[in-house]
């Protein structure tokens, strides 16, 4: 389905004379078209050679379902957490900072480090 638009204006503007100013803009979505709207707007394009394309999604309470890892203040969980980057962190080899490739293996050891603690200890909550 496609939907219908407002004011009929071009999307793309070139400054090559003889060449259209158009363009097939297309957005995909996993709803019906009925629940979404549209609008291009030509004054806010400034220097750029495409205008904005608004798309208004309709979003309800029953489709949003937000999860996050989390640990809970002053927990047994959060405890085990910073004792395992202090832990982990006091085996990292700080030596070797001397070049770009020595602080990159650092960088991700350490980061690497923070990954696995926090994906052991933290849990998932969920939220509507």
């Amino acid at each position: 389905m496609c939907s219908i638009l407002v004011l009929s204006v071009p999307t793309h503007y070139l400054d090559i004379s003889g060449h259209a100013n158009s363009v097939i803009d297309l957005i995909f979505l996993g709803m019906s078209c009925t629940q979404v709207t549209h609008c291009i707007e030509p004054d806010l394009r400034r220097l750029l050679d495409h205008t904005l394309f608004i798309v208004d999604l309709p979003i309800t309470p029953e489709n949003i379902c937000v999860c996050r890892m989390a640990l809970k203040c002053d927990s047994e969980k959060e405890i085990a957490f910073l004792l395992s980057i202090s832990e982990g962190l006091s085996q990292l080899n700080f030596s070797s900072l001397d070049s770009t490739t020595g602080l990159n293996l650092l960088s991700e050891a350490i980061s690497g480090l923070f990954a696995d603690c926090w994906a052991t200890y933290a849990k998932k909550n969920y939220h509507k």
